[in-house]
């Protein structure tokens, strides 16, 4: 029942601030991308290597880079940066939307590109998605209100959640680390003329 009330008001939130604060939409190619925000869903542990190394491969390429990522715990360990945090469960109301400070810290910066690594959707990770302010979102997730400019459709390909145990789908498993990797990849290639 809450997982349906939080929908809701999810979607409900999401058309009216996309009504109020329309965006430009522009695509931006991985050599003229100057800001990147990246959205994931933080690891138990919360050490989250594969997304350390995202940061310092894009850091490397010239990019400034924010990191937000969300985990379903009470308490986090990590201390949270201007370019790197984890929220958590008390860091958002009862309807899984980050705090107003969270949120209006977001509206504060500009990125050109955001890219979304969660293999999931998360609300607060989607409330994030909305409210960010970047010329070209990135994700793989449809959404009813075109969210993400660029969708990356891995519906063909089976996800960590589903039964790792048979040796045939280990092959094809979806993870951040082939999702970032397959994002950058088409960034990377696509070539505008303007």
């Amino acid at each position: 029942m809450f997982k349906k009330l939080n929908d809701f008001l999810f979607k409900r939130r999401t058309k009216k601030y996309l009504e109020l604060n329309p965006r430009e939409k522009r695509f931006v190619t991985y050599d003229k991308a100057k800001s990147v925000l990246i959205l994931f869903e933080s690891e138990f542990s919360e050490k989250n290597l594969y997304i350390r190394r995202m940061i310092n491969n894009l850091q490397l390429d010239g990019k400034k880079v924010s990191a937000w990522g969300y985990i379903d715990k009470k308490e986090v360990m990590t201390s949270i940066l201007p370019d790197f945090r984890i929220l958590h469960h008390k860091q958002t109301d009862f309807f899984q939307s980050p705090q107003e400070s969270y949120i209006n810290e977001l509206e504060n910066q500009e990125f050109d590109i955001m890219i979304d690594l969660s293999l999931r959707p998360l609300l607060p990770l989607q409330y994030i998605a909305v409210y960010a302010k970047a010329l070209f979102k990135v994700g793989i997730h449809k959404s009813e209100f075109g969210i993400y400019d660029f969708v990356l459709d891995v519906e063909s390909q089976t996800t960590p959640t589903e039964e790792s145990e048979n040796p045939e789908l280990t092959d094809n498993l979806i993870d951040e680390i082939y999702l970032y990797d397959q994002i950058i990849f088409y960034l990377k290639s696509i070539q505008t003329t303007d």
